[in-house]
């Protein structure tokens, strides 16, 4: 069995440029896994986590099912896509924040890439603020392909 390729994906441009980018390279490859990862850290102050009863916990699993709602269905979509292209696919909602949480799963699942898209910020830009492409190539100890948006 190969190694499954981690994508971060959220419906964007750049993650739709990355998901066709990851399809391309896969394709021919036998038994080859695309694991889809949709990456949402909830708001902060949405946490409870020693008592499922309090409001805060209600409201974080509220919140939660809102997200997944909207969510389902542009996966779906991707997801879709990927097996038209005969390339097996699993569709992963992980609420933490999007770096941490490739990382995790690429570890977890033995993956040896993950494969994000790029808004094409430069290295300011992506030192200034919260750029996961730019965090995860800093940071990331399992090799990371960033594809550029191409407009």
């Amino acid at each position: 069995m190969s190694h499954p390729v981690v994508l971060g994906y959220d419906g964007s441009a750049c993650s739709a440029a990355a998901l066709d980018q990851a399809v391309d390279l896969l394709r021919d490859m036998h038994d080859a896994t695309l694991l889809l990862v949709y990456c949402h850290e909830p708001p902060p102050g949405l946490s409870c986590p020693l008592d499922r009863g309090c409001a805060a916990a209600r409201e974080l699993r509220d919140y939660e099912r809102r997200i997944e709602q909207e969510v389902e269905p542009l996966l779906h979509r991707a997801a879709e896509r990927v097996r038209e292209a005969g390339v097996d696919t699993e569709v992963l909602l992980v609420w933490d924040d999007p770096v941490r949480a490739l990382e995790r799963v690429a570890h977890e699942r033995g993956s040896h890439v993950i494969v994000v898209g790029s808004h094409g910020e430069g290295p300011i830009a992506g030192a200034l603020g919260r750029h996961t492409p730019f965090e995860l190539l800093h940071r990331s100890d399992v090799p990371v392909m960033v594809v550029p948006l191409r407009r």
